[in-house]
Parts: structure tokens; sequence; C-alpha cells
């Protein structure tokens, strides 16, 4: 499950969980006491419905739900080009916007609040049509009998767009949608998807505790390992196992420090403290440990991982999927695909010594074929107010196919050997990639839009963010206008209407650059595997705004990446935003007109220079104002005169009089003789 949902843990991935309570987990699912759903194989959505809009809503990264998410269009123009996954999605949505289109305006509001403010977890299943290479699906592993759109039980939540919060959903919610689900069904009678709603499974008493048993043993000769008792944690496992697994010449302060930085510890001082005072071949040891951080974490916690995955095996032996009406058929068909995998990859062996590793690694996992019985991905469940999964061997299936069939950028192997812990192997998934845009933008014009343009079109970044600095800006010309951050977004969002994975916001900090700062040290917008993309044009080659960002990132988010991107300038000569302020100031409308986006239309061109002009237009109402006050003053006989007096030629200029006086005179600091 990607997207907003994010990662669904295993247990070991519960850092704060004891293993006291882990065991308790594992006993209740081997008594069949635990209150399980499947966990389908499909392509993950979140969903929504403004009703001001009358259309459906649906977002695949925080971006989207923030803004009020992609209608049909967006999500079309999304994944445009993607093939079956670009049917996949477009198929699903539009079946869920039909169904909730049979909503009442009492069911809409309280399932999903008054204007997209109440999202639903869900998956998009699409095996594709058989025998039809124009309709092949979204290419899961696992082929379900229908096209299914399946709204999760868990991992819905409410988003308040003042604050940016968000929370569990209302009470009665999710209940009301359960009682309009057969309703909203029955309006999808002939569409080419279904809509389902839980897929509750009934798990088997383990007859025979030996896999429990087992699984016990293990994990208690992991602790005693590293002499820790039950009530230990999954952190206290870790920070003890690193301790003793990291080979370092350091002390063992610094050391516990170091661990504590892996970790992502809220006290760690920081990998800069750390390295400060040592020898520079030991700085370079701790940076190589540092950058290995993924395989260390997950080489520390494999005894825990290969106790607990064999255990999950035995626990989902032979479940039925839900979705499937011949689960033999399509268990027969995963080991088929399987072995065709297993088989080509070794061919290459030699060739590719590297994917050899990784699928010994997880073949070793799946132990052999007669241990794959089910075509379930996972069960998900609650305890304790934390959901969890159990994922058997999906999970190496699903790596070992990856490699076969996607062998290119989305997936990465990695040779680097550790003396640290001996860390096999192991795949890692990449997560997102974002660049962040930062500038006046004051206002933005053709170059501005180009640039953003071309970052969001790139293959290898998902989202572009433009953040406009708070400032306002000032023409150099007479009479002197000023342009505002309001006004500047305002514009933006006209450019960007049809782009979905552009987004826009207004500086929140002291600059925009320390926004870019403070966005790649927020937990809540980048994670673990994320990379920040910082674009640049080559004439901003020189600076060093971003010179600290890796460092910045490494210390207070571990785990996130940055890139700087530097590209060509984009737009001709004369285009900048002094330029525009300046033409909006002279009222140079046509030449104004010809520096924006032109993808714009005219009626749109029209409405930026609206935008533009507003401080204009404002002062001049102001003078109007003033001058039929002055006229109607004059008129009653208090100007000497006479109000049919001409004189000389009028020279009076109503922009530079009202700066004059408005504006404050600041005191000018003489140098010190």
């Amino acid at each position: 499950m990607g997207g907003v949902a994010g990662h669904m843990d295993h247990l070991y991935d519960n850092r704060n969980l004891s293993f006291e309570k882990m065991k308790d987990i594992m006993q209740a699912g081997a008594d069949a006491e635990l209150s399980a759903e499947e966990k389908v194989d499909g392509q993950n959505l979140f969903l929504s419905y403004s009703i001001p809009e009358g259309k459906a809503k649906g977002a695949r990264n925080k971006g989207h739900y923030r803004t009020g998410g992609l209608d049909a269009r967006g999500l079309a123009q999304k994944f445009a080009g993607r093939g079956g996954l670009e049917k996949a999605f477009s198929g699903g949505f539009d079946a869920f916007e039909k169904a909730a289109e049979s909503l009442s305006d009492e069911e809409k509001l309280r399932i999903f609040g008054p204007d997209a403010n109440i999202w639903y977890n869900a998956e998009v299943m699409d095996p594709g049509t058989e025998g039809d290479p124009n309709d092949p699906g979204s290419v899961n592993v696992i082929k379900y009998d229908d096209k299914t759109l399946k709204i999760h039980n868990v991992g819905h939540f409410i988003h308040d767009r003042e604050t940016d919060e968000v929370g569990p959903i209302p009470k009665g919610a999710l209940e009301t949608l359960d009682n309009a689900l057969e309703r909203m069904q029955r309006t999808l009678v002939g569409h080419n998807f279904n809509l389902a709603r839980q897929a509750i499974i009934e798990l088997q008493k383990l007859e025979d505790q030996t896999a429990i048993q087992q699984a016990y043993a293990r994990i208690d000769s992991a602790l005693a390992e590293e002499n820790l008792p039950e009530s230990a944690t999954v952190q206290d496992y870790l920070q003890r196992r690193l301790m003793a697994g990291i080979d370092i010449d350091i002390d063992r302060t610094r050391k516990s420090e170091l661990v504590k930085y892996l970790l992502g510890m809220p006290s760690n001082i920081g990998k800069r403290e750390i390295k400060r005072g040592l020898p520079k071949e030991l700085q370079k040891e701790i940076d190589r440990i540092v950058n290995a951080k993924r395989m260390i974490l997950k080489e520390a916690i494999l005894p825990i991982e290969m106790a607990i995955h064999d255990y999950t095996v035995e626990i989902l032996k032979g479940l039925k999927s839900v979705f499937i009406a011949d689960n033999d058929k399509e268990v027969k068909r995963l080991k088929n695909e399987l072995a065709l995998a297993v088989k080509n990859i070794s061919e290459q062996g030699s060739d590719n010594p590297q994917a050899m590793e990784v699928m010994q690694f997880h073949l070793n996992k799946i132990k052999d074929f007669s241990q794959i019985t089910t075509p379930i991905e996972a069960i998900v469940f609650d305890y304790d107010g934390h959901t969890y999964k159990f994922a058997g061997n999906f999970a190496p299936i699903n790596q070992i196919l990856g490699m076969f069939r996607y062998p290119p950028r989305s997936k990465k192997v990695t040779t680097e050997s550790l003396d640290t812990l001996g860390a096999e192997i192991i795949t890692e998934q990449e997560g997102k990639r974002v660049a962040l845009l930062p500038g006046g933008f004051k206002p933005p014009h053709a170059g501005h839009y180009a640039l953003a343009k071309h970052l969001s079109s790139l293959g290898d970044i998902d989202e572009v963010v433009v953040i406009i600095g708070k400032n306002p800006r000032t023409s150099k010309v007479d009479p002197p206008i000023t342009i505002t951050a309001e006004q500047s977004k305002r514009m933006w969002d006209l450019y960007t209407a049809n782009d979905p994975n552009i987004q826009i916001q207004i500086q929140k900090g002291k600059t925009p650059v320390s926004d870019v700062y403070d966005l790649i040290a927020d937990p809540s917008v980048f994670s673990e595997g994320d990379t920040v993309i910082l674009g640049k044009s080559d004439k901003d080659k020189g600076d060093k705004r971003y010179a600290r960002a890796q460092s910045y990132a490494e210390r207070h988010n571990p785990g996130v990446k940055v890139e700087e991107k530097i590209m060509k300038q984009f737009g001709g000569e004369g285009m900048g935003g002094t330029t525009l302020r300046n033409l909006v100031a002279l009222g140079n409308k046509e030449n104004f007109l010809s520096k924006l986006p032109d993808h714009l239309k005219d009626s749109e061109k029209e409405e930026a220079w609206t935008i533009a002009s507003i401080d204009m237009n404002e002062r001049l109402h102001s003078f109007i104002d003033q001058t039929i006050e002055e006229i109607s003053s004059m008129g009653g006989g208090s100007v000497e005169g006479g109000a049919g007096s001409f004189g000389p030629p009028n020279t009076y200029n109503p922009f530079v009089q009202a700066d004059y006086y408005n504006r404050k005179r600041k005191k000018v600091k003489k140098a010190k003789r």
C-alpha cells in the first residue's frame, strides 16, 4: 500500500512494541482470535467527494488532498501514457464517482464532509482482460477475477484544510457508507468495475502449535544473545544489536550516539557532532555506515523478521481470497510464474551476479515452492489501536517477479558488502521524488512556468512544489505598483490549472529557501527513501543556498536524500519579474501578455493581466475619488482662484503623490568617520 497510506507495519516495524506484547499478538493469531481483513494486491488510491463541485476526488499524495484532490480529468492526466495503470485508475475512479452520485445530499455530507474533507483508503484491483493486449490491467502479481475498487476498513482520515491537520474520521461516517453500499453497487450494473468494502478473513486455529513454539524459541534466542528480557522493545533490541555489531574504533559514548542517529531517535546529537575531532579516515567510516543505514537496520532486525515470517506463512497457509473463485488455480499460476522468473534470472547469472544474490536471499525466505499455499497478499488487523499486517511469502515472491519484469529504475540493487553486520544483498524500493522550486515570482512569467513544467514532465519526478516568497515586490518605474504573494499564487493557479502534479504554496517561514529546509526536515512530508530535488536555473549555478541541504536532512530527517538539478534558463530576452512589474506600472499590456505562458487562452491572459494590475487599478480609483472630493471642495469656494480658473497645464501625478505621502521615510545612517 503506497501513496498517502504509506507503510503498514509488520510486528517488528513497531519499535515501541515489547516482545512480550509481540508474543501476545502472535498467540492471538494462532488461536484465530484476530479480526482480520484481506490486504489486496492493487494500486492505492484515496477517495472523497466534493459536494460544491459535484465531483469525486482522488489523491495519491499529500499534495493532492491538501489542495482538494484530483478530479477525473486530473487523475487521467497524472497517469496518461502509462497503459494498464492509466486504465485501472480511470476505470476505478469512474466507478466510484457513479456510485457516489447515487447518494443523497445528506449521505454525501455525512460520508465525505462539506467539501472533500473525509478521505477513504481504497485499492484499485485490475487484472485486465484475458487475452486482450489492449487491456493489460495494472499488472499486479495476483490475478483477481474481476476489476474491483475496494474501500478498506482502516487508513481513512479527515483533513482540516485551514490547519492542514488530519485525524480519525467522524463516528458514523463509515457506517453510513456501509448502509448505502448495496444501493451504490446497483448503480454499477453493466460497469466494468465492481465496488467492494469489507473482505473479512476467517483465520484457522493452529491445531499444531509447533510453528508458534518454534517462533517463540527463535525470538527468545535472539533476546538472550543480546541479554534482553521479554519486556524489552524492538527499539531496545536494535540498539543492543547495533552496539554489538558495528565495528568501528570510536569510544562507546560516541558509538552510542551513532546508533541513536541511525535509529532516528530524537535525542541524537547529529552526524556532525559525532564526527567532530575524529581523524578523516574514521569520519569517512562513519559516513559509509550512515549511507548503508537501511541495509544495516535490515540486517539487525533479520533474526526477528525471519522468526515472524515463518510463523506468518503457517498462519496464512491455505487461506482463500475473497476475490478469487478458484484459489488453487491462482496458486498454481503464481508458482509457474515464479519458476519462470527464477529460471530466467539464473540463466543470466554470470552477467548479473547481484541479481542472483538478491534472488537467493528471497528464495531462502520462501524455502521451497510447497510453502506457496495461498493467493492472499497479506491479512490486516488492529491490535491495541495499531494496524499490523501478516504478509507471508507474498513479499519475497513479489521481489523476485519484480526483478524479472521490471529490472530498470524502480528497483535498485546494491552490492555493497558490510563488514559491520555482514548484511545480505537486498532490493530497495525507492520512495517518492519531489522537486521544490522556491522563488519570488512577482509576477510569474512564461520562463517560471516552463521551468516547473519541465521538472513535472521528467519521468523520475512525482511532484513539483512551487514555493512563493511572501514579501511583495514593487516596480522600478513610476507610477510604482506592487505585486503580492497572493497575486502571484492566483496567477500560478491559472497557469497550472491542468497540471495536477504541480502544487503551489506561499512561503510560511522566513524565506522561500528556509521553507525548503523546513520541508526537508518534516517527517510528515518526507520519510526515509524519499528524494528531494532542488531545482534552479543555470544563471543561479554559483549560489550556495542548497550547499548544506543534504547534511541538514541527515541531521533532522535521516534517510531523506537531496539532489540539486541545474537546468538551462527558460524564457527569452527581457524575461524577469522586474520587467513584468515595470510593464504593469507603465500600462504596457500588450508586451506584458507576450511574456505569459503560450498555453494560456486569450481570456486567461486577460485574467492574468487583471490579477497583476490590481494595485494600479486601486490607486486609480483612489485618485478619482480624491479628485472628485477636491472638485466638490473647490466648487464651494474654499480654494483661492475659483473653480473656473484653468491655470498652467496639469502636471499632477496621482501615483507618485500618493506614494510620497504614504511612504514611511527611512533614516539614513551616516558612516562613522
